[in-house]
């Protein structure tokens, strides 16, 4: 695969440029100008836990494999997970594998799942539990793979924190861990039933029998491809589908790009989000589930919403509105520290961000603390944490529409025009009054020269707001009113006509 160098600007020294070259060319990760701060902050982190003096020692020590290089692809990739994560998602598993063998009658045929970049271990122990309490007896073959070998001793070691349990019931916790002091340990017989091995998504090393990762049923890759750029994206999905069985499925984070316009699959919408199979599946004839397709991941579908009434008439969003689409309510902490709202309504942007991550820290779970959180990063400047951290709340939080529409400002921001497009329109699915969501959409079709899609999302924004009342605040608007909101939307749809 050919590489193109990283560019030196935006860099506080070139050098560090060069070490993201290394990670591009070993890892094809890839590093825009709004991840380039949060990737120096990760190869200053490795420079400070080995003792490394300087950028140019560094450089030297990544440039052959060994301890410095990796920790240097654990620091710039997140290896952040906890155990049960996105209950949701998670569900397929009961209705595509074990509910459809059991309907099938296929039972005694080993279940083969991949958790494709999964850190620590949270993920693929977390389907080993979840396989024992729905009763499945068969066999079953779990692998968890990750570029990070200290990571993977770490998922070996079966060893976590409370931290990575957060969310979790207590009569979970002592059915599948032993505590020892503050350290939970996995279960046994649940650390035997996962294998785990090193992987590089770039290599051309899988699917291979040889090292179990062909023949999959499910493959869980979440929030893993956020980090390489679309071609490399198209050729990781392709080897992905390629490892699942004819009628396998591939489930990816809300926040990673859609496959439908890089790779030949199906795309089908479920209650655990958007599922992916191989393009020679055969069709589902009774589905267990609502399973209808995803309009916003083709770039070209804008829907004709003249009038938000209008909209109930497409197919797509008809679909959409009897698909089971309620995700299981994360378990929130009592209390929100109040402190975090306070210091973002008068403009302290980083106290803001510091107790709101506090709070979170401490297992807080409420959207609206993690909007503060996302707000007050992108407001000091920091947006690629802000990115990351809309990733990890989507995660949480999969059908909170300001949640999408964040992310769509954050990519607008990051130069992503058509990603931010794509998470307006998620967001817009999800709230088709969301006034905030329209106006994301159209600023990302002017961008983009769709200049009848943007109209029509400026003349949607201006339809909400016909009979709202001056002085009320736009939901998500960031303290703006909706006759000032009225206004810009008038003033948009004005500039759309002189470019016409």
């Amino acid at each position: 695969m050919r590489r193109q160098a990283t560019r030196t600007r935006g860099w506080s020294d070139e050098r560090f440029a060069h070490v993201a070259d290394v990670a591009l060319t070993v890892a094809g990760l890839v590093f825009p100008p709004n991840r380039q701060p949060s990737a120096e902050s990760a190869m200053r982190r490795v420079m400070s836990a080995l003792r490394i003096a300087g950028p140019e020692e560094l450089l030297h020590a990544v440039a052959r494999p060994g301890d410095a290089r990796d920790a240097l692809l654990a620091e710039l990739t997140v290896g952040e997970s906890y155990f049960f994560r996105e209950a949701a998602a998670l569900s397929v598993l009961e209705r595509e594998l074990v509910n459809g063998r059991r309907a099938s009658e296929r039972e005694d045929e080993p279940l083969r799942i991949w958790s494709a970049g999964c850190a620590t271990g949270e993920e693929p122990y977390t389907l080993a539990m979840l396989l024992r309490e729905l009763g499945w007896q068969h066999h079953v073959h779990i692998l968890g793979t990750d570029i990070s070998r200290p990571r993977l001793d770490a998922a070996k070691r079966g060893r976590y924190t409370q931290w990575s349990l957060r969310g979790v019931s207590q009569e979970r916790i002592n059915r599948w861990f032993q505590q020892r002091a503050k350290q939970f340990i996995v279960e046994d017989s649940i650390r035997a039933a996962v294998r785990f091995e090193q992987l590089n998504f770039i290599s051309d090393d899988y699917p291979s029998a040889a090292n179990g990762t062909s023949d999959q049923d499910l493959i869980l890759c979440r929030n893993v491809l956020i980090y390489f750029d679309l071609p490399t994206v198209a050729q990781i999905a392709t080897q992905l589908l390629r490892a699942l069985r004819p009628n396998g499925w591939l489930l990816l984070g809300a926040s990673d790009p859609p496959l439908a316009d890089l790779v030949e699959c199906r795309t089908l919408m479920s209650p655990s989000g958007v599922l992916y199979q191989r393009a020679d599946a055969e069709p589902r004839v009774k589905a267990q589930h609502a399973v209808v397709s995803v309009p916003w991941i083709d770039e070209h579908v804008v829907p004709d919403w003249a009038t938000p009434a209008t909209s109930r008439d497409d197919p797509a969003v008809a679909a959409l509105e009897h698909a089971d689409l309620k995700a299981e309510s994360p378990v929130a902490a009592p209390v929100i520290d109040l402190n975090a709202l306070t210091a973002y309504s008068r403009g302290d942007y980083r106290t803001a961000a510091e107790y709101a991550e506090q709070t979170i820290t401490l297992g807080a779970d409420e959207v609206s603390l993690w909007i503060v959180w996302i707000r007050a990063l992108a407001n000091t400047g920091d947006l690629a944490r802000a990115g990351e951290i809309t990733a990890a709340a989507i995660d949480r939080h999969r059908l909170e529409p300001e949640l999408h529409y964040l992310h769509g400002m954050l990519l607008l921001e990051g130069g992503s025009v058509s990603e931010g497009a794509r998470a307006a329109r998620r967001a817009l699915y999800l709230d088709r009054e969301f006034v905030i969501g329209y106006m994301l959409l159209g600023d990302a079709l002017s961008r983009l020269g769709d200049i009848a899609g943007a109209r029509r999302a400026f003349d949607n924004a201006v339809h909400q707001l016909a009979h709202a009342v001056d002085d009320a605040l736009v939901p998500a608007g960031d303290g703006v009113h909706a006759s000032r909101m009225r206004q810009i939307a008038i003033e948009r749809l004005r500039g759309l006509t002189v470019r016409a």
